[in-house]
């Protein structure tokens, strides 16, 4: 078993061992040779050395150690030559016992050895605890030392990873641009310092880029967005921020000039940027932009305030401001909001019966000036705020989501008005009723309006249905879907409004409709401006060539009458006429004088 290990990597306390063990065997033998031949005497030599290999067996075992991992190299390295060496000592006191043991030693010699031994044990402890106490001093702040620089290390990593991450979250994926989640975070921080702050939001939103979207796909847009946002950087001036803030809109922030004069020049220079064109292989593009702006703290010293201000002059510069494309916040405009609250919360609560009334334009045809129909006008008289135009109140009831039940109740009004009319006087008057495009994308609204017909018993030939050029633009399928089925019921289409829109061809032949009622705005230059003669004339032919019916809207002179009948206009409306009257006025002033024919 011995020849078997590689006593190079035997640990120390195996051969102290394995020596006690070697001694025994000898001893043994010896014994045994003494005592089958009669030589053995007790108290000898023999049975001392007999005690020897059990004191070797417990020194073997005082040595025997849990097994250690290596050290490491820097320990080796910094340990003294003679640390942990004092086991030779151990092994000198081994010594003197056995010489005493053999009678070699007296036992004072060996109390005064062992006591000697003792003491240097004692103190060297006490040394080598020391100096090790002071290496793992070391090490431990060597290990700190590194542990710190590796922790700053990682913090600097965390530090720009962080600073990465907030970069991120404060651009715009698509453009590269601050987005709104930076923007509000900016307002914020110059907004904390309002004593030494004052400054210009300028709200945009591109024109016509939903239609561009539209056409020619998402892709094309976000091209057109990058070209843009790439264009605002190269020209942005050191005290402007630009902002992406929604699909295609923008804010510009103008700090410390804020002065009118260098406000317009920047909105001028925005304007000239975008009348470059945008070149996007194979097309090429060009889009407008409308701005709106409010400056701080004089507008508002409320950050949500101040972007609301600024959007809404933007929204106001889009509808009334499109020659300058830009329009500064005023209190005008924050009055103009509050009437639209004023009048939302009115239609949410407003008596149809009481307060809505329907008037009535007389209708003539041109050849014999002979009653044809009537329009129905919606009117709204409150009982304190009196008479509300129809421009104020309509679009905010398309808004808020009344207009169907507006509808429904108009048309409900007219027909009863029509069917008393012609049933009562034997007369063949067609109603024009207006219907909103939201009344025309309601999927039940031809369904109630069939039932309507078949209850009231109304004759579809009484009925029109006037709706505008943006309506039919921006018709879907099922849109001109839904004007076979109108057609099919019998009752006719007009177009209002035409010529000042899109005028399109392409819609005319597309849908069933039977008039083309001419746009005021054209019919007052009629007698003056050739070119507009020349567009109305156009109109007309156009629509005899397909076999439509047109209506001159807001015919107040003789001469336009003249002109209308001359060029074959087939009838007209307007001031000349008659103006809009309740049912019972206009019963009297046209229905009755136009059966005894005294209308000339």
């Amino acid at each position: 078993m011995i020849m078997s290990f590689n006593l190079k990597r035997l640990e120390k306390y195996i051969f102290v061992v394995l020596f006690g063990a070697l001694i025994f065997v000898f001893t043994d033998f010896h014994y045994a040779y003494l005592y089958f031949n009669d030589l053995y005497v007790a108290n000898t030599m023999i049975d001392g050395v007999y005690s020897i290999p059990n004191v070797l067996f417990a020194i073997g075992a005082i040595l025997a150690q849990p097994v250690r991992m290596p050290k490491d190299e820097f320990e080796e390295e910094m340990l003294p030559e003679n640390y942990r060496k004092t086991r030779y000592l151990n092994v000198l006191l081994l010594v003197f016992l056995v010489l005493y043991i053999i009678k070699s030693y007296s036992l004072e010699i060996l109390f005064a050895s062992t006591c000697i031994i003792l003491i240097h044990q004692f103190f060297t402890a006490i040394i080598q605890d020391a100096i090790r106490r002071e290496f793992l001093l070391k090490k431990e702040v060597q290990m700190n030392e590194q542990l710190e620089n590796e922790i700053k290390e990682r913090t600097e990593e965390l530090i720009c990873a962080n600073k990465a991450l907030v970069e991120i979250s404060n651009k715009d994926a698509l453009t590269g641009l601050y987005n709104r989640r930076y923007l509000i975070d900016y307002l914020d921080s110059l907004i904390l310092n309002k004593p030494n702050n004052s400054f210009a939001l300028l709200y945009m939103d591109l024109d016509r880029f939903k239609s561009i979207n539209d056409t020619y796909g998402h892709p094309i847009g976000d091209k057109m967005l990058n070209i843009l946002s790439k264009r605002f950087i190269d020209n942005c001036q050191p005290n402007c921020t630009i902002f992406r803030v929604g699909g295609d809109e923008f804010v510009l922030l103008i700090e410390k000039q804020v002065n009118q004069s260098y406000i317009y020049k920047i909105v001028h220079k925005i304007l000239d940027l975008m009348q470059q064109p945008i070149f996007i292989e194979p097309y090429v593009f060009r889009t407008g932009v409308s701005i709106g702006i409010a400056l701080f703290p004089q507008d508002a010293e409320d950050r949500d305030l101040l972007m609301k201000y600024a959007d809404i002059a933007m929204y106001e510069a889009k509808v009334n401001c499109r020659d300058s494309h830009y329009m500064f916040f005023h209190s005008s405009i924050s009055q103009k909001i509050q009437r639209q609250h004023e009048i939302e919360l009115l239609l949410k609560n407003v008596d149809y019966t009481n307060e809505f009334l329907l008037y009535y334009q007389p209708q003539y045809r041109s050849s014999d000036h002979s009653l044809v129909g009537v329009e129905a006008l919606l009117r709204w008289k409150h009982p304190e705020q009196g008479m509300i135009p129809p421009l104020e109140f309509i679009p905010i009831a398309e808004e808020i989501g009344v207009i169907q039940q507006i509808g429904k109740w108009v048309i409900g009004e007219a027909f009863s008005q029509i069917k008393k009319w012609n049933e009562a006087y034997h007369l063949n008057l067609k109603i024009g009723i207006n219907v909103s495009p939201i009344q025309m994308e309601d999927i039940h609204f031809l369904t109630w309006f069939q039932e309507k017909l078949a209850n009231d018993q109304i004759n579809p030939n009484w009925i029109d249905l006037e709706i505008t050029e943006g309506t039919t633009m921006n018709a879907t399928v099922s849109t001109e879907e839904l004007f076979d089925k109108f057609s099919n019921l019998g009752v006719t289409i007009s177009i209002d409004d035409f010529g000042t829109g899109y005028s399109s061809l392409s819609y005319i032949k597309k849908f069933h409709i039977n008039t083309l009622k001419i746009a005021k705005e054209l019919i007052d230059n009629i007698a003056e401006d050739h070119n507009t003669l020349l567009i109305v004339r156009a109109i007309v032919m156009m629509a005899k060539g397909m076999q439509l019916k047109t209506i001159a809207e807001g015919v107040e002179e003789i001469k336009q009458i003249e002109i209308l009948s001359k060029i074959g206009c087939d009838e007209i409306q307007g001031y000349y006429f008659g103006k809009p009257l309740p049912a019972e006025e206009l019963e009297k002033e046209h229905i009755i004088k136009n059966i005894n024919n005294e209308i000339l």
